[in-house]
């Protein structure tokens, strides 16, 4: 009984913070859902620097590394970085997520959006070895059951596509 007890406090106690981490990540996004001027088909630059700072916690299935940084897309699209999930060890694909929120620069027809933004880069169960975030370009090649970018504006998909040609360098 008390074993069972210390699995579940442990699923709502934060993990041991992470030494901080930096990483700069460099892709391309070919836009499956347009918006605008910004066409399906089309390669947009993307751009993430990050470092990993701070508490980690389970949440759910998953494992969130507080971080600070900055991520963009195209001439003029960026936001803030405020997380990494991790996903690994579970029954459902591995996960490495990069989150963005309060992303600016994107205008159309005369209306700016401002929402989250993300990539997501998932690999078969089993891909992750824990839940730590990823410090080589090996962990980030091994995601590659699917890749994939958004922004979100006022709730809805406005931007969307395929992460490609992914590199990473971590300090």
């Amino acid at each position: 009984m008390l074993r069972v007890a210390a699995v579940i406090a442990s699923l709502f106690l934060p993990t041991a913070p992470v030494a901080a981490q930096s990483c700069t990540i460099d892709f391309i996004v070919v836009v499956t859902q347009g918006v605008g001027s910004i066409r399906p088909g089309e390669e947009l630059t993307g751009h993430a620097s990050y470092t990993v700072e701070g508490p980690s916690f389970r949440q759910g299935g998953s494992t969130a590394h507080l971080a600070s940084g900055e991520m963009s897309i195209g001439d003029s699209i960026s936001g803030p970085i405020w997380t990494l999930m991790i996903t690994s060890e579970g029954p459902t694909a591995d996960l490495i997520g990069i989150y963005a929120n309060h992303v600016e620069g994107l205008t159309v027809a005369g209306i700016e959006f401002e929402g989250p933004m993300t990539i997501n880069l998932f690999g078969r169960p089993g891909t992750r070895p824990d839940p730590a975030p990823p410090t080589r370009q090996e962990e980030f090649d091994r995601m590659d059951l699917r890749r994939s970018f958004s922004l979100q504006a006022h709730g809805r998909d406005m931007l969307a596509g395929n992460v490609t040609r992914l590199t990473a360098v971590c300090t």
